[in-house]
């Protein structure tokens, strides 16, 4: 099955996520984008908030990585499921710095313009990762 430019774009999401290519990561994003973490209740507007946004999510887990599990185009909207993982090193808002691994699911909604992300919410369960990196008990 033949993979469109807008699926391609999709793999490039998670290939600049996982690089810490904040330049690259940015350069499929519009220059209006709005980039939201459902889960840490962030919205990003624009090149240079989610600049700041990912530099910071590369300072808190340096080996961040993401991993494609599925996606999909239909017109100008996307999909994609994913696995988020990395080393806990730096503290986020409400959870410091543990040094633990995790490894979460999650999906995000994307819409597409003219070969770039326009807008795209994430959506994880943090008490997944917290359990994992110790912050919250396992049972």
């Amino acid at each position: 099955m033949a993979t469109s430019s807008e699926e391609r774009l999709l793999d490039d999401w998670a290939t600049a996520w996982s690089s810490h290519n904040t330049e690259k990561f940015l350069s499929i994003f519009t220059d209006d984008c709005v980039y939201e973490d459902v889960t840490f209740s962030a919205v990003n507007h624009g090149k240079d908030e989610l600049r700041a946004y990912a530099k910071e999510v590369f300072a808190g887990v340096p080996d961040f990585k993401m991993e494609l599990t599925a996606r999909f185009v239909a017109g100008n909207r996307g999909g994609m499921e994913w696995v988020m993982s990395g080393t806990h090193k730096g503290d986020f808002p409400r959870m410091p710095a543990t040094g633990k691994r995790f490894s979460v699911r999650g999906a995000t909604i994307v819409e597409l313009e003219a070969g770039k992300i326009r807008r795209n919410s994430d959506y994880w369960d943090a008490a997944t990762m917290m359990k994992q990196v110790g912050l919250l008990p396992s049972k």
